[in-house]
């Protein structure tokens, strides 16, 4: 056991090779200098993805397949069973109602700031992922209050990067609510765009402006 005499007379060795070349190219800053220069004429390997660099690199980077980005909604799929609701270990989706040719339904939305991208409501939906992650992971916003994605920007997150998926036989289509629809209702994936009109109800508006004071 060293005892406190011992840890006294433990002395710190001066640094190897301290000689006056290596203090003056310090005191000029030689070392960083010498890093700057040879990382400057590298090839970035960043992929540059802005609309303005699209002639000379990749308009948007590659993305693993398996990556959960931010999430989508088939209106035609979803049957408001609150599965995803209750199953989300941070409680960032939460139960709409709209009204749709004059009947009220539940389509879930969620707050991406809060989202841990888990993938928990996409396994526990009974519809085949009527609801499901998307590989955009860009969400920058001015303010909290842009992060919510309510049901109409889900809808169209599915329309703009599930959809094409589905017409190129990438992934598989999910299984419409016959039930809410019917069979004359349900809709091709090319014509998604002629989909009901929503509207929001009053318990609507109260539950987004009751999140847009939680967030």
């Amino acid at each position: 056991m060293s005892t406190l005499s011992q840890a006294e007379s433990i002395s710190i060795t001066p640094e190897k090779g301290n000689n006056v070349y290596r203090k003056f190219s310090r005191f000029l800053h030689i070392p960083a200098f010498r890093t700057t220069l040879r990382t400057m004429f590298r090839v970035p390997v960043t992929d540059l993805f802005h609309p303005v660099h699209a002639s000379t690199h990749s308009h948007y980077p590659s993305v693993n397949t398996r990556y959960r980005g931010l999430l989508a909604l088939s209106q035609e799929c979803c049957t408001g069973c609150k599965k995803c609701e209750r199953i989300c270990p941070n409680k960032t989706i939460i139960m709409e109602a709209r009204m749709i040719d004059g009947k009220e339904q539940r389509f879930p939305g969620y707050f991406s700031g809060r989202c841990m991208l888990c993938g928990l409501c996409e396994e526990v939906c009974d519809r085949q992922f009527a609801i499901r992650h998307t590989d955009q992971f860009e969400d920058a916003a001015y303010n909290r209050q842009q992060l919510y994605y309510g049901p109409e920007r889900m809808f169209d997150m599915w329309e703009k990067h599930i959809e094409p998926k589905i017409r190129a036989q990438m992934t598989h289509k999910g299984v419409p609510d016959k039930k809410r629809w019917g069979d004359k209702d349900i809709h091709d994936p090319e014509v998604t765009k002629d989909r009901p009109p929503v509207e929001l109800t009053d318990s609507a508006k109260e539950q987004v402006a009751k999140v847009s004071k939680q967030i």
